[in-house]
């Protein structure tokens, strides 16, 4: 519905950042999985260099979210249905020695986050880890290698909400649609308690004429979701992959990028 955000990279000259969030967001899955989620919140959130190239984000979130089936949904999101108020807490902790934020190079980049319920309907503990490294072999080539890792956990005896399972965002699994990879309950993709995935590519940045504004990839992708808390026996333990080439184009309006891909 919308989302609107401030932030101020430097508040009150204290080399810390503050940002505000606030947003109404719906995920409609009626015709795919029979649910649909309403979601209205804010966010408060600061982020500041605690060492040399050491990163801290400490952000606190207070979300009202509505949960509707419909008579496609499985039992599982049925008993679900309702509404749900969370609490949370969330650090980020970044080591990055990245020769740029915008275009790397050259160097390393690792984010690790966890999310903490505060006081939530349904608890459960959220973790992610990525890792990034870059590496110039000339000024014609770029390789670059990206890891992913996303648990959910309940830490009670509860499912975890659909709403909240794991799925692979498609950026990192090209070649597939969005969310139809990993376990399956009937003809439902319902996503997983474990994803991960892992992409490689080579960057050619002055393949067209020396252009700065246009660079060429070619890309190996492979991911995985797994892991079902309310059943084992819908585990999906599949790797997937998908090969292909990439145009990244940095046009006027931002940063676009076409891509082709084999699953």
């Amino acid at each position: 519905k919308g989302k609107f955000s401030v932030l101020n990279p430097n508040y009150k000259n204290s080399d810390k950042s503050i940002k505000t969030i606030i947003e109404s967001s719906v995920d409609d899955f009626m015709s795919t999985s029979g649910y649909k989620t309403n979601r209205t919140g804010f966010s408060l959130g600061t982020e500041f260099e605690h060492r040399r190239d050491l990163f801290v984000n400490i952000e606190q979130s207070n979300y009202y979210e509505d949960l509707e089936t419909s008579s496609t949904a499985n039992n599982i999101i049925k008993k679900q249905e309702g509404n749900y108020f969370e609490n949370l807490l969330s650090y980020t902790i970044s080591y990055n020695r990245l020769d740029q934020n915008f275009q790397p190079t050259d160097g390393i980049i690792n984010r690790f986050s966890q999310t903490l319920p505060i006081y939530s309907d349904d608890k459960s503990i959220e973790n992610k880890f990525t890792s990034a490294a870059y590496h110039s072999v000339s000024d014609n080539l770029i390789l670059s290698a990206r890891f992913y890792l996303k648990t959910i956990n309940s830490l009670d005896d509860d499912d975890v909400r659909v709403s909240k399972r794991v799925f692979i965002p498609g950026r990192l699994l090209r070649g597939f649609e969005r969310g139809k990879i990993g376990p399956k309950d009937g003809s439902q993709f319902i996503g997983g308690n474990y994803a991960s995935a892992l992409n490689l590519s080579s960057t050619l940045p002055n393949l067209v004429f020396e252009n700065e504004n246009i660079d060429f990839n070619f890309f190996l992708d492979l991911a995985n979701v797994w892991e079902v808390d309310y059943n084992s026996s819908l585990d999906s333990n599949k790797i997937r992959s998908s090969s292909g080439i990439a145009v990244n184009w940095f046009s006027a309006i931002g940063p676009l990028t076409f891509s082709y891909a084999i699953p």
